[in-house]
């Protein structure tokens, strides 16, 4: 499967693939969920929270702990 693609693939591509991509969605929402405040401004008042989580990607705000 290729992910060139995808519409996440340049947010795939900057935290160096899709295992750490998925980890980092899946704890940033877990955050979220728990009450956390984005750190990228939200789309609208009724905004998709994978969407805002890549945007805070690509905004270079969540990255993989090394």
């Amino acid at each position: 499967m290729s992910l060139v693609n995808t519409q996440y693939a340049e947010a795939i591509a900057k935290v160096g693939g899709y295992y750490n991509f998925v980890t980092l969605i899946n704890r940033r929402l877990k955050e979220l969920n728990n009450g956390e405040p984005p750190m990228v401004a939200p789309p609208g008042p009724s905004y998709d929270k994978i969407d805002l989580i890549v945007a805070e990607i690509e905004a270079g705000h969540l990255r993989v702990k090394t």
